[in-house]
């Protein structure tokens, strides 16, 4: 069939069980077609189907690409300050991927064609999503991947931290990648952008900056922003939205707009306390059993908001407690300090719980600020605290949100009186709830209470800015930024430019695993192995987390003053043990924002997983009862579905003595010799000797090996030194391999030259520049590049290094299953400094061959650039690089460029040509280029 405007009811149909797209929806495509850029605002009440533009981003792209229209931006971000709500629309995104992905015939067949033939490479998955969210390893492979359709589903801060060539939980090497790829080709949509005044001002900053250059750009469209709200912070360019004559009579959208939602405030004279169990968590309780025994619905669950973890933890207690005629409640709790597989396992245990169509098995869904924006739940009802203004109506609209009853009861425990100054719940403070309290009484005496269409014309007082001015982003501040391998005298305080309140979501992630040992160096060497993966990561604030930490060091202490707490921190591709500053008695972790701690599973910081809720982790000092958390690596295996493409993992502890001295390590001093048998072989008879039935993860590693593509899986053993402890499968299908592993190592059974991969790269950055529309001279650049990006490597001491034989032609890449003992001679007799780049080799190398172009210094720029070093400076002088026997021409250009400041003044000459995010840009597009050919083994 040939795609066309027509078809995007019947691709709506397919997406959403049959249901027609509302009006304002289809004047979204037509606008987006039509002017090949999204509005900078979308108004719409809560409850009007905004999750859509991700329907609209991916059936735009693949129309445009059908017609030969301008095609809009690739990437779709979608940012909301809700860590869970992050979570359902990324799941509502995979679920539109996997639909388009398996699509055999119709329209989504059609759509999923026109998306694939507009990418470059080797994996054709028609839309490729990802997630970006405090509290969980970040995605990568996004930017492996610049020519996808893409979803990113992001909290604020991690967003706009990449932008800013800061990304937090991404290393440093990866930052100039995201950054440039963030500013260049997407769209950000900002939901409740009310509520993110700073980042909406800074993106929109950006948004002006990117093509600020002595050299027009011509590649892919600048950054796009779109706030959604509905109440838009200002009257600048092209609005959309729902308008008055889309409520006809009848219409679904009316249902969800008009119906009634009417308030009943519950006065409690102790409504001030901050004690988590108290009669106020009573009094919500209470009132939760009387909204269920008054249901009559098909699916009576109602909603209890609380504003503080704690607070939550002890109403689930309490409503566990209650009975509904002979039986006890059915309770779950859910807030955005959870595991992702949990609450996959909870779907799996109570199937369609966080849909419209919800699961009649559960009475309670307990929450705090989590479900309040974005999460598509139809509630019949909600019992919650005071809060702001802005958070009652979105809480408000999880009830009745598809119309379906004649009304949505909303219960508000209030205080008895005036708020005082000192009151403060949660987050939110005494202007806040003051003014709140006043609004929700006027909207109390309206029948309609908080129904969205009447909130529309009677708005919440906004939540209290704690901040009167914006800060504007200059250009010079970014600039500084770019020095992103530079040790800058101080890192920049991103909240600036970025949050609100000043007070961001600074998480970091907890990730508990068996087995961890207690050596530090053979723990951190397990976890570079099997890396923490994004489904089971705890999202904790760093606060908590730092006080968590200090408090089982301290507990350790009191056994062995010298004791130290067995972790791991895992920041972006850097691994190492975890570190403490401050005195002994006082010690605390040297964590930040989008680090990963890995931890053992013996440790007791969670509360307990009862009845399918998933825990979260609390401090000791918070009273609650505490239990341990489960290792959930391979959990994902127990899901509806099974593990997917790229998630097996599998662990084998090794307790035969005759298997164990079979696999010890052998690593020969002169020659790289293989162990005494095959990994892969041993595990594979190992998990068909074995039952597997019934450990569904076994039984797909198992799968996994007999297919027989040494390509498609990693064996590793642990540790690689003394006595074998583990055996490990890990699924190689979707590598999102370490950038730094990649430029060394090859999963391929051969070793791969240098001349056929600089080859292999130089084609792909052809055909990735050929996607997104390069003009010919960066196409050129690029690819000259390209062409040469890893002449270093031909270096006779790196070659040493990668195992590279004298006779034979230079290596790009060495084989896997080389032991680090071999690894560490290798590098000894390389006679190699530490630290030493090929990259900056590489420039002195092919400076002869990239001509004397007007692209010259951004060829140069991009082979120095190739893995995110040398921007703006290299380590080692001209002496220390070249090594001894270097020509007099090398070394005076080495001398110029190293030791005189050359390499210095280039990349500032490249900055003005072209711009400090369009540079960025092309480096990410060859660094693309190169982890593709990498990643398939060539």
């Amino acid at each position: 069939m040939r795609l066309n405007r027509g078809d995007f009811a019947a691709y709506f149909a397919a997406l959403h069980e049959g249901s027609a797209p509302y009006a304002w929806q289809e004047r979204l495509l037509d606008s987006v077609l039509d002017a090949g850029r999204w509005p900078e605002a979308l108004v719409a009440p809560t409850g009007a189907g905004k999750t859509s533009v991700i329907d609209v981003h991916v059936f735009a792209h693949a129309l445009a690409a059908a017609r030969g229209l301008a095609r809009p931006p690739r990437r779709l971000a979608m940012i909301v300050a809700r860590r869970v709500l992050v979570d359902d629309q990324y799941r509502y995104a995979c679920r539109l991927a996997e639909e388009l992905d398996s699509a055999q015939e119709g329209v989504l067949a059609e759509v999923a064609h026109r998306l694939r033939a507009g990418r470059a490479g080797a994996d054709q998955v028609p839309l490729l999503v990802a997630r970006l969210r405090g509290g969980e390893p970040p995605s990568r492979r996004w930017v492996d991947h610049p020519t996808a359709v893409a979803v990113l589903c992001a909290t604020p801060e991690m967003w706009g931290s990449r932008l800013l060539f800061r990304g937090y939980g991404s290393s440093s090497r990866a930052w100039p990648r995201e950054a440039g790829l963030l500013a260049l080709d997407t769209v950000a949509v900002l939901d409740e952008a009310h509520l993110s005044r700073q980042l909406l001002c800074t993106a929109r900053r950006v948004a002006q900056l990117v093509p600020v250059a002595d050299h027009a750009w011509e590649g892919p469209p600048p950054l796009q922003v779109v706030e959604t709200t509905a109440t838009p912070a200002s009257g600048e360019g092209r609005r959309l939205g729902v308008d008055e004559t889309d409520l006809a009579d009848g219409s679904s959208l009316r249902e969800r707009l008009c119906r009634p939602k009417p308030i009943s405030l519950v006065p409690r004279k102790d409504w001030r306390t901050t004690r988590p169990r108290h009669t106020v968590v009573d009094e919500i309780a209470r009132r939760a059993v009387e909204l269920i025994a008054q249901a009559d619905r098909e699916h009576p669950t109602v909603g209890c908001f609380v504003n503080t973890v704690e607070r939550a933890v002890a109403l689930t207690a309490a409503l566990r407690d209650k009975r509904i005629g002979e039986r006890p409640l059915r309770v779950v709790m859910l807030c955005g300090q959870v595991r992702p597989v949990d609450v996959e396992l909870l779907e799996t245990r109570y199937p369609r719980l966080l849909t419209p169509a919800g699961n009649s098995d559960v009475d309670v869904l307990v929450s705090t600020q989590t479900l309040e924006v974005g999460a598509d739940l139809d509630l019949h009802a909600i019992v919650t605290e005071l809060a702001s203004g802005t958070a009652l109506v979105q809480r408000a609209g999880r009830a009745n949100r598809r119309g379906l009853a004649a009304a949505g009861p909303v219960v508000v425990i209030v205080p008895d009186g005036d708020v005082s100054a000192r009151d403060r719940s949660g987050p939110y403070d005494s202007d806040d709830l003051s003014s709140a309290l006043a609004w929700l009484t006027g909207r109390a005496e309206d029948e309609l209470g908080l129904a969205p269409w009447a909130v529309r014309g009677d708005p919440p007082p906004q939540q209290r800015h704690t901040r009167r001015l914006l800060q504007r982003l200059e250009l010079g501040q970014v600039w500084h930024w770019d020095r992103t391998s530079d040790q800058l005298a101080a890192e920049p305080e991103l909240d600036l430019w970025l949050s609100d309140d000043l007070r961001p979501e600074t998480s970091i992630s907890l990730v508990v695993r068996d087995d961890l040992p207690t050596d530090s160096a053979d723990a951190v060497e397990q976890i570079r192995v099997l890396l923490p993966r994004r489904h089971e990561a705890f999202g904790v604030p760093i606060q908590t987390a730092a006080e968590i930490l200090s408090e089982e060091l301290a507990r350790l202490r009191t056994h062995d003053r010298h004791a130290q707490l067995p972790a791991v921190l895992v920041r972006g591709d850097d691994v190492g043990p975890l570190t403490w500053t401050g005195p002994s008695e006082q010690q605390r972790a040297r964590i930040r924002p989008g680090d990963v701690v890995v931890l053992s599973a013996d440790l007791a910081l969670f509360t307990p997983g009862e009845q399918g809720s998933p825990s979260v982790a609390v401090t000791e000092s918070s009273g609650i009862r505490r239990a341990r958390a489960t290792d959930v690596l391979e959990a994902i295996a127990h899901r509806a579905g099974g593990p997917r493409t790229g998630e097996i993992v599998h662990r084998v502890t090794l307790a035969d003595p005759a298997l164990i001295d079979q696999l010890a390590p052998i690593d020969d001093p002169v020659d790289d010799a293989g162990p005494p048998v095959d990994p892969w072989t041993v595990a594979e008879k190992w998990l068909t000797d074995h039952q597997t039935d019934k450990d569904p993860m076994a039984a797909a590693a198992a799968g996994l090996l007999a297919a027989g593509d040494r390509r498609a899986a990693d064996v590793v053993v642990l540790p690689s030194h003394g006595p074998p402890r583990q055996l490990v499968v890990i699924d190689g299908r979707r590598r999102d391999a370490d950038d730094s592993i990649r430029q060394e190592w090859t999963p391929a059974s051969g070793r791969v030259t240098l001349a056929a991969h600089q080859r292999d790269v130089a084609e792909r950055s052809g055909e990735l520049a050929a996607a997104v529309g390069l003009p010919a001279p960066l196409t050129s650049a690029l690819t000259s590049a390209a062409l040469h990006h890893d002449d270093g490597k031909a270096d006779p001491r790196f070659q040493v290094r990668l195992g590279g034989r004298p006779a034979g032609p230079p290596l790009a890449k060495s084989h896997g299953g080389v032991g680090p003992e071999t690894q560490r001679r290798r590098q000894d007799r390389s006679g190699l400094p530490p630290r030493w780049r090929h990259e900056q080799r590489s420039v002195i190398d092919a400076w002869p061959h990239i001509g004397d172009t007007n692209e010259r210094d951004l060829v140069a720029r991009l082979i120095g650039s190739t893995h995110g070093h040398g921007r703006t400076s290299f380590p080692h002088t001209a002496s220390e690089l070249l090594g001894p026997g270097a020509g007099p021409v090398l070394t005076r250009l080495a001398e110029e460029l190293f030791d005189a400041g050359g390499w210095d003044e280039l990349i500032e000459r490249t900055r003005l040509r072209h711009g400090v995010w369009c540079c960025a840009y092309v480096e990410a597009l060859l660094r693309a280029a190169d982890g593709q050919i990498s990643g398939e083994g060539r």
